[in-house]
């Protein structure tokens, strides 16, 4: 007898199907729930969601759609997933180009997937995605500039500079800003993005300050706060979101988030120390506070508010939610900066204000409807020590071995702190925190 799999002598072949008949033979609806929790993923992980954040949302959209099983593996830039249903399986791989931080949008998904309810279709959750991702940005490019301009404005004020330096940095900072969202849409290299935003922002710093200084204004303590300029290049975002994500030891997001963080910071800090060089400014200077207590506290609070807030602008948060992110923020920093005037190590009051941040997410987020991130990364990214990380790679290309070592720990330390204190808090308050990574 011959084979079952050979074709009889002097008949034909079957012919292979056509594409329309292939197309049937696949489980369509399957194919679409599939489609749908792939696209609520991507679309979360380009607005800057945390891998922990995408996988639960994800999970939580399969469950809806009546997916029975869902296996993630999230990056930076990409999502591997596969939906198994019955004894279908369908493996699905999303690439994202560009990242772009949307705390706004980052809110309309996590509300998005908290109202799904069991017996959602993949239609439904198709024109759901459909309308937050037609939705256009909340706040227009003027007043992202105002953001960064009077986010690094306060930090000119918490690093202790005076008005001079207040109207130099913030001026700076949204030329800085500005010439970033211009070139950011030719979609050119984002490292060359970064270092030409960072090269404005220094250039037109020190224009103003001389400027101020030729109409009988000069301002006392320049040089310290020329890296204050800069500091909206700080990546903020994938900086606290690849911490957490080592927290959970999801290695794969955590250390390709980490590695972009410290590139950015490579290509602002090398911009930094060509601009120092140049103009021979000691950008490893730091300055004593201009004012005593109570009004340094004041003035601190003052500043953190609007140093969150800017941050907060820039990033798109839903006022509500960017409100509650200053307030946090700026009481967490006050916080802090007085530990650390009495005596505390940075690092230990760093850690105590980011549980404080947490703690204050968890209690607010709930009622916000708010994604965690969108309230703690503005808060504690105004204790991120990005002069002191200017300060360091400036020592290290410089050769001021002494300075770039000091300046290199704290911000090191200071980081690893934050993402310590954030994660404690989490362990407190979610449960899913206190349990095995998976």
């Amino acid at each position: 007898m011959s084979e079952a799999s050979e074709p009889s002598p002097g008949t034909e072949p079957s012919p292979l199907p056509t594409p329309t008949e292939e197309l049937h033979l696949e489980p369509l609806q399957f194919i679409a729930r599939t489609d749908a929790v792939m696209r609520l993923g991507a679309l979360m992980l380009g607005a800057g969601g945390s891998s922990a954040r995408v996988r639960d949302s994800m999970e939580r959209a399969a469950l809806a759609l009546g997916v029975d099983t869902l296996h993630t593996r999230v990056g930076m830039t990409d999502i591997v997933a596969t939906t198994g249903r019955g004894q279908m399986f369908r493996t699905r791989v999303a690439e994202i180009r560009r990242v772009a931080i949307d705390a706004d949008r980052l809110t309309d998904l996590k509300r998005l997937t908290a109202g799904l309810e069991q017996g959602t279709t993949a239609a439904q959750l198709q024109r759901e995605l459909d309308t937050v991702e037609a939705r256009p940005r909340r706040y227009p490019d003027t007043l992202r500039v105002l953001g960064a301009a009077l986010a690094c404005a306060a930090f000119a004020l918490l690093n202790n500079g005076g008005w001079q330096e207040f109207v130099a940095v913030g001026i700076a900072a949204g030329a800085g800003q500005f010439v970033r969202m211009r070139l950011a849409r030719l979609r050119t290299n984002e490292f060359l993005v970064v270092f030409a935003a960072a090269m404005t922002a220094l250039l037109v710093y020190l224009a103003v300050a001389a400027m101020l200084a030729a109409v009988g204004l000069p301002g006392g303590q320049h040089d310290a706060a020329v890296t204050s300029a800069v500091l909206f290049l700080v990546p903020g975002f994938p900086l606290v979101t690849g911490a957490l994500d080592l927290a959970r030891l999801d290695l794969n997001a955590g250390v390709s988030r980490v590695v972009y963080a410290t590139l950015v910071l490579l290509a602002t800090g090398t911009a930094v120390w060509g601009v120092a060089t140049i103009f021979h400014a000691t950008v490893t200077q730091t300055a004593t506070p201009l004012f005593d207590e109570p009004f340094l506290s004041v003035v601190r609070l003052v500043a953190g508010f609007v140093g969150v807030l800017g941050f907060a602008v820039l990033f798109d948060t839903p006022p509500a939610i960017a409100l509650t992110a200053a307030v946090l923020g700026a009481a967490a920093n006050v916080g802090r900066l007085a530990m650390v005037d009495a005596g505390a190590t940075p690092p230990i009051a760093a850690a105590a204000a980011a549980v404080v941040v947490g703690l204050g997410a968890a209690l607010f987020g709930h009622r916000l409807r708010a994604a965690r991130v969108t309230l703690t990364v503005p808060a504690v990214l105004i204790m991120v020590p990005g002069a002191a990380a200017y300060r360091a790679i400036t020592g290290v290309i410089s050769g001021d071995t002494l300075a770039a070592i000091q300046n290199g720990f704290t911000a090191v330390f200071v980081v690893v702190a934050l993402a310590i204190g954030l994660t404690v808090s989490r362990v407190l308050t979610e449960r899913e925190w206190s349990l095995p990574a998976r």
